[in-house]
């Protein structure tokens, strides 16, 4: 009976892993950023598969015009930055495909998914919600 505590330690102990998995990549809150779809430099999004690049997020965010409006935003927000965690360069915008200059791997505009390549994070691109208020565009969490 009093080998039966050991033997229990003993499971738990080689059935925990010394790498706790990667969940995400990338921090969970930014500030709200609020951008005006008058202002000249979002002149890109006027269109479907438009694309304008702003300042915030980790490494810049790329908005990108899904060209699908209705009752819903058809704005998406996306970090330019790389899930592969050892990368620090913007991926490079070419809609509607973003690419991680680190590694070659392409990710969708659309809802940030991987197209080609690996990464080492779980999911693809980093995601931000997109509120449309007449001619602002609030981006968040």
């Amino acid at each position: 009976m009093k080998k039966l505590p050991i033997l229990l330690l003993l499971i738990l102990l080689t059935n925990c892993s010394s790498t706790p998995s990667i969940n995400s990549c990338f921090r969970n809150t930014i500030a709200p950023i609020t951008v005006f779809l008058n202002n000249p430099q979002l002149n890109g999004l006027l269109t479907p598969n438009g694309t304008a690049a702003i300042s915030g997020g980790i490494n810049g965010i790329v908005l990108f015009n899904k060209g699908t409006g209705g009752s819903f935003t058809p704005y998406i927000a996306i970090d330019r930055q790389c899930p592969n965690k050892d990368c620090t360069t913007p991926m490079t915008i070419n809609s509607p495909v973003l690419e991680c200059p680190c590694d070659g791997s392409k990710y969708s505009m659309l809802n940030g998914s991987l197209i080609k390549g690996t990464n080492n994070c779980e999911g693809g691109a980093r995601i931000y919600t997109v509120t449309q208020n007449g001619s602002s565009l609030q981006i968040s969490n």
